[in-house]
């Protein structure tokens, strides 16, 4: 029987039938399949019904690479089956059980085709579960600093010294092919700068620095100061970082022998109790599939106190 592929955000579930087994039932109030006329299209069928049953698991901590469960089941003439039981464990008792579960949901299945003269059909069913850990968090115990690092990405401490942050993390690439980098080169860095007591955004709250005057005191100096830095503002874009408003831009240098190729990424928002910065270095070919990555970096960033 064909395998069945099925892939989600950390978990990449391979379903693949050894034997020939059933087609889709058919669920209430849904419009009833053809009854398959041989013993392949009955295969094929169960196979489609399989695929669509199954529930993916949660990521598991410390669990990652293949796990295979191998399900036995009987099929009855009638569609019934019974009988399901894992033949051979795969070592994490989550997967077991939802690939003992993907079975069962699927009986009953269509009644065996004129060509199956058996009783019962046994059917082996290895199921193969690629698994990733869940992607770590990073808390900085004195800013409060929190971000989760994407697949993509690998935070690698603190830079040191800072420079002008009060904390700056360190991220390289662990998908050179979508975002250049070599395990010795920061390619993100996320920072925070945590205010003076004088700063006039000192204590004011999340609402207030959201709104369009506040906001727009942060936006236009800072593309100010990176045009003043030598930079071009290639394209800017307003997201959130879970409940403050910040400035998202592409930055590419105005001159210089990088001029086509070296691309920036960076967000700053402000806090009550600080100001977020992240910077990405990339380049212009790899910007359409790099940036996501970032966004989705960016997006897990906030101040927890």
């Amino acid at each position: 029987m064909d395998g069945v592929d099925m892939k989600r955000t950390g978990l990449l579930l391979v379903v693949l039938m050894c034997a020939a087994t059933s087609v889709m039932a058919q669920t209430k109030g849904a419009r009833p399949e053809p009854q398959p006329s041989s013993k392949q299209d009955w295969t094929t069928a169960l196979s489609r019904k399989i695929h669509r049953s199954i529930r993916m698991p949660r990521p598991i901590a410390g669990v990652s690479g293949p796990r295979t469960a191998k399900v036995a089941f009987v099929v009855h003439k009638d569609g019934t089956i019974t009988d399901v039981e894992i033949r051979e464990s795969s070592g994490v008792p989550q997967v077991d059980k939802n690939a003992r579960e993907a079975i069962l949901r699927v009986s009953p299945v269509a009644p065996f085709s004129a060509d199956m003269t058996g009783e019962t059909e046994k059917i082996v069913v290895p199921i193969s579960m690629e698994m990733e850990l869940p992607n770590p968090t990073t808390r900085d115990a004195v800013t409060g600093l929190t971000f989760t690092t994407p697949a993509e990405l690998q935070t690698i401490g603190k830079a040191d010294p800072p420079g002008e942050e009060t904390v700056k993390y360190n991220l390289i690439s662990t998908a050179p092919g979508r975002i250049p980098g070599t395990p010795d080169q920061a390619v993100c860095k996320v920072g925070f700068r945590v205010w003076e007591k004088d700063n006039p955004r000192y204590g004011w709250s999340q609402e207030k620095l959201n709104g369009d005057a506040m906001f727009n005191e942060l936006e236009k100096p800072l593309r100010a100061l990176m045009e003043e830095g030598g930079k071009r503002v290639e394209d800017t874009q307003t997201i959130s970082l879970h409940s403050a408003k910040a400035v998202e831009m592409i930055l590419a240098p105005a001159s210089g022998p990088d001029v086509d190729t070296a691309r920036q990424y960076v967000v700053f928002a402000d806090t009550p109790t600080g100001r977020v910065s992240i910077s990405c270095d990339t380049t212009r070919e790899a910007t359409p599939a790099a940036r996501p990555v970032f966004k989705l970096l960016a997006q897990t960033v906030q101040v927890v106190r």
